[in-house]
């Protein structure tokens, strides 16, 4: 799979609730991801990962898993990191611009929230989480 780089012009609001982007993956049979902010999965959605080659843990690009339990900037998922690379945040110059390693949904046969800042379980709408072209 080839990614092309987007220039830094990262547009979160391209994907519906949101994108989020990866702090941390652990290496083991079920991933840990932590994300920079309240993501607002919940067990069962569908996810995958776009992760820059500076991040490590290439490995884990464009592989497909499902959120097996979370916390409020977490997510474990079934897919074994435990022989990738490890993932390290670069530390790069204020001059440098550089994609962030990302979580995203995939498909539209899940539910959740419409943005990372709601409260309210409540407001959760099937099929929120379509980042395909209609």
């Amino acid at each position: 799979m080839t990614v092309v780089s987007n220039f830094g012009l990262w547009n979160s609001g391209t994907y519906i609730p949101f994108t989020c982007e990866i702090t941390a993956v652990t290496r083991e049979k079920n991933a840990v991801i932590t994300t920079a902010v309240n993501h607002g999965w919940i067990v069962g959605n569908t996810i995958q990962c776009l992760v820059p080659k500076e991040y490590g843990m290439r490995q884990l690009t464009g592989i497909v898993g499902t959120v097996l339990s979370y916390t409020s900037n977490t997510v474990t998922v079934n897919i074994d990191t435990t022989n990738f690379d490890a993932f390290v945040v670069p530390t790069v110059s204020a001059l440098t611009v550089l994609d962030p390693a990302v979580i995203m949904p995939v498909g539209d046969n899940n539910t959740g929230y419409v943005t990372a800042n709601v409260s309210d379980p409540a407001l959760q709408i099937p099929g929120t989480y379509r980042n395909t072209y209609p």
